[in-house]
Order: structure tokens, then C-alpha cells, then sequence
């Protein structure tokens, strides 16, 4: 894997697990949600936005921290420089991610969520891109944990985005529970991009989290 193994010796069934914990970061809103009906709280958008974002954000820390105290493995700290023709497929993904979300969210997703479930609240929206923000961190490391046990386990080409496939097995699958089919189906299509978009970049873990999180919010 590069960079992002030149560590301490870590099997690769590790990386796994560590890609699993990621995943099951998402299940703590689930958790909260639960709480706060125990005690019959009714959150407004922006506490239920922001609470789940600030259990996200210590699950992200607490990740990396488990796996860089570990193993060694601090994807946070690679950092490469993209040639221009990296750069353009980079953008035309992007763009073709964007377009895409506008076409399920009929129009521009941020200004349809704003006039629509948010009811036109500035709070509610800085609150919203908080919480997508949390979420990126989350889906970079399934991610970036993923592609590591792929690569590791079964000596697949760093070039493959099987990052993005076992995102896709994961919070893309669990999607058609909690979306129906066009939910389950998008977030499929958005996991292997995103995928895609990680080993386009050398698997840059800032590159990544910026395109990740743009991609939520727009």
C-alpha cells in the first residue's frame, strides 16, 4: 500500500476489523435516536444534526488514534502531488457525482434541502453541513480501512478502488434499509466513486475527505 504501510507489521484481517469499527460509527445515531426516546426528547433538526455530528467526530478520532497507536497507520500524514491528467478525472468525477445528486434531489441539493425538510433555517443548514462533515470522515475511513484489508489480503493493485466496493457491501447495502431502492442504489453508485476518487488522488487522506465531503454537501 505504499505510504500508508510503511508501519509497524499489521495483519491484514486488522484492517478489517478497523474498516468495520468505521462502519459501525454510523450506527451511533441510531443509538442516540433511541436515548432520546427513552427520555422522550423530540430533537429539533439542528440538536439531532449536531449531537450525532459530535458522536461521529470522536468515533473518527478515536479510530485513527486506535490505529495509529497500534499499528502505526496514520493515513492522515500522506500526501502526494496529482498530475494534470489525475487531476482531470478527478474533476470529471467529482462533477459527475454532483450531477447525479442533483438529478435524485431535483435540483441543487443544498438549496432543496434548504427550502424543503429545513424549512429555510440558516441554523438548521450549517447544522446539516456539520453533520455531513462528521459522515465524510466516517465513509473516508470504511474507505480507506477497506482498501487496506483488500490490498493486504488478497494482493489486489493499488489502482483497484476496492476501498470503495467494501464501503459499498457496508453503508451502501445498509441504505436500501433505511432508503428503499433509489436511496440504496445512490449510495452504492456514491461508495464506488468515492472509491474511485481515493485511489485517484494516491489515497491523500485530506484530498480525499475534502472531495468526500463536498460531495455530501452538494
Amino acid at each position: 500500500m505504499g505510504a500508508l504501510l510503511n508501519n509497524k507489521k499489521a495483519a491484514p484481517i486488522e484492517f478489517l476489523w478497523l474498516g468495520l469499527y468505521s462502519f459501525a460509527g454510523f450506527s451511533l445515531e441510531l443509538i442516540l435516536m433511541v436515548l432520546l426516546n427513552i427520555f422522550n426528547v423530540s430533537p429539533s433538526i439542528p440538536l439531532h444534526a449536531g449531537l450525532t455530528a459530535a458522536l461521529w467526530f470522536i468515533a473518527s478520532y478515536l479510530i485513527l488514534h486506535y490505529a495509529n497507536k497500534k499499528f502505526s497507520f496514520d493515513p492522515v500524514n500522506v500526501h502526494v502531488h496529482l498530475d494534470k491528467r489525475r487531476l482531470i478525472m478527478v474533476g470529471a468525477i467529482f462533477i459527475l457525482l454532483i450531477l447525479v445528486t442533483s438529478i435524485l434531489f431535483q435540483g441543487f441539493k443544498p438549496l432543496v434541502e434548504f427550502h424543503g425538510d429545513l424549512q429555510k433555517s440558516v441554523l438548521a443548514l450549517i447544522m446539516r453541513i456539520i453533520y455531513y462533515l462528521a459522515e465524510s470522515g466516517l465513509i473516508l475511513l470504511t474507505i480507506c480501512f477497506g482498501q487496506a484489508f483488500f490490498e493486504g489480503q488478497f494482493s489486489l493493485p493499488s489502482y483497484l478502488p476496492s476501498g470503495g466496493f467494501f464501503l459499498a457491501l457496508t453503508w451502501g447495502l445498509i441504505h436500501f434499509l433505511l432508503q428503499g431502492f433509489s436511496g440504496g442504489l445512490f449510495a452504492i453508485f456514491f461508495s464506488l466513486l468515492t472509491g474511485t476518487l481515493f485511489v485517484l488522488v494516491k489515497k491523500d487522506f485530506k484530498k480525499s475527505y475534502l472531495l468526500i465531503a463536498l460531495a455530501l454537501i452538494l
